[in-house]
């Protein structure tokens, strides 16, 4: 078959193409689980590798940063190595970029390998979007779209439970020897199976170098400056000044270059389309939706309520498990409604559910997070796959795989960014609300006064007759109001993150209403 086939509606599908998809789907859960697998797993890799917190949070940087950089790499790549020679060889790096993770020795040795894991696992999730609109029959789509969703959001909501889980009982190596064995199935499986287009080496003759070192060095400077920016407060940093004016420069020069350029790394034309333009920015807000809640919850769980890993994998594991049953009911959905129907009731109930969860206390439970979770794990899949068929599913045949990795690509930086954002707003507001209450704690108020007096006749009773109950009475005093600082912008930046999908929606109507088959 080649690239500019075009798919029969009535073919049925056959098994070669079935374990084609089989393979892929494989490829694609495994790398966008490695990259949430370690969240939940920093204090043991750590303590493994002697290194600092600042350090390790780079176990996580570095594979997102590479992971943007292939992204959009991919469409071009597919056309010059064919989907078949590109998986397999990206699985199979994949892989070994792993094991070299497992047998790391040092905090530099795990990022670089790490950094390997992102790039090689990076270019998948497009190529697998691109293939089920070009290659597979009409029929199936809608089926093959919502496993394929509901693999990948399923891998982003399990991933740190199932990675707190490797990690106490085994090791954290094994984070990294699991995946190995099923990296080498799948790449066998996509290398005997996949045959959906051929290599066109002609294009590496004007392959655009330039381009590639413009969109490398804008990522790369954004991610650091987002990563470190808190860190050296900002603007006050001459680093973080000189990488931004880096970035933004080097961005500006990358538009201007693929606007231009004869044979482009990236077809940015592809945002001529109103239904993919109007699409990708959905898919931005819904990556800041779908990831902010999810990076804040177990921070929450952790730092206020104080579950460990496994209590924390628990609770997420009912957005994973709503996740699954609502992906069972997307295909019926899709052939029922039309995508942009379902759009606007899956960003609707993201919004309400993220609201519903801003409602967090010291007391909260099990039951109170239920709601939100199921509302949330619901409207996942109506977000997601509504988009792609709106966005990727409107472009010619041709542009698909280039629209499908800038889609791809616009979620992932939506949802880095606005994650990064979150984090910042939830350190700046924390400190906010903790001034606010110890101003609010006078001498003459009558509660503080009635706390102070229970807080310091407890301290005996827990410290014994010591001249230093008070003093340990007042530190339990500061810690409950830290804890209500906490608690307090928690809530917020949550709030802020349900508000800002609800506005969104008002630019729906400029959604072109169509309907899947």
């Amino acid at each position: 078959m080649t690239q500019t086939s075009v798919v029969s509606e009535e073919r049925r599908l056959g098994i070669r193409e079935l374990l084609a998809f089989t393979g892929m789907a494989l490829g694609m859960f495994l790398a966008v689980l490695n990259i949430q697998i370690v969240g939940s797993s920093f204090d043991q890799i750590k303590a493994g590798l002697a290194a600092g917190p600042e350090e390790v949070s780079w176990v996580l940087t570095s594979a997102l940063m590479a992971e943007v950089i292939m992204i959009p790499m991919s469409g071009w790549l597919s056309r010059l190595m064919s989907t078949r020679w590109l998986f397999t060889g990206c699985l199979l790096g994949f892989g070994l970029a792993s094991i070299g993770c497992a047998l790391a020795t040092s905090i530099e040795q795990m990022i670089i390998f790490r950094a390997a894991q992102g790039f090689m696992g990076g270019g998948l999730a497009p190529m697998i979007w691109a293939a089920i609109y070009v290659s597979f029959p009409r029929r199936y789509q809608n089926y093959l779209l919502a496993i394929v969703s509901l693999l990948g959001t399923s891998a982003v909501a399990l991933g740190p439970s199932l990675g707190g889980w490797i990690s106490e009982e085994m090791s954290w190596p094994w984070l990294f020897y699991f995946s190995v064995p099923f990296a080498a199935l799948s790449a066998a499986m996509v290398f005997f199976f996949v045959d959906f287009d051929m290599p066109d080496w002609s294009i590496f003759e004007d392959i655009d170098v330039l381009g590639i070192l413009l969109m490398a060095t804008f990522f790369m400077c954004l991610l650091i400056v987002l990563e470190e920016g808190r860190r050296q407060d900002w603007l006050e940093s001459r680093l973080i000044v000189v990488l931004a004016t880096i970035s933004a420069i080097s961005g500006l020069l990358f538009i201007w270059r693929e606007l231009t350029c004869s044979n482009p790394l990236i077809d940015l034309r592809v945002f001529g389309y109103l239904n993919f333009s109007v699409g990708s920015f959905y898919v931005a807000v819904f990556g800041a939706g779908m990831f902010v809640p999810l990076y804040l919850l177990p921070l929450f769980l952790s730092r206020i309520i104080g579950l460990n890993t496994w209590q924390i994998g628990s609770m997420l594991v009912v957005l994973g498990v709503t996740m699954m049953v609502s992906g069972f009911f997307m295909p019926l959905l899709m052939r029922t409604f039309s995508l942009r129907t379902i759009a606007i009731v899956g960003f609707s109930m993201m919004s309400l559910g993220t609201w519903y969860q801003a409602q967090l206390n010291f007391n909260t439970g099990f039951m109170e997070l239920l709601l939100p979770q199921v509302l949330r794990g619901a409207a996942t899949q109506m977000c997601f796959l509504s988009m792609v068929g709106l966005a990727v599913g409107s472009l010619p045949e041709q542009q698909v795989k280039a629209g499908a990795a800038l889609f791809q690509l616009t979620m992932r930086l939506g949802a880095a960014v606005c994650v990064t954002i979150a984090n910042n707003y939830l350190f700046i507001r924390t400190r906010h609300h903790y001034h606010d209450i110890r101003e609010s704690i006078a001498i003459g108020d009558p509660v503080a006064n009635e706390t102070l007096g229970l807080l310091e006749a407890s301290g005996p009773r827990m410290l014994g007759e010591s001249p230093w109950a008070l003093m340990a009475s007042l530190q339990r005093y500061a810690a409950i109001s830290e804890r209500e600082a906490m608690i307090l912008a928690f809530n917020e930046v949550t709030t802020v993150v349900a508000l800002c999908i609800a506005v969104a929606l008002i630019f729906m109507p400029l959604v072109r209403n169509i309907r899947r088959a």
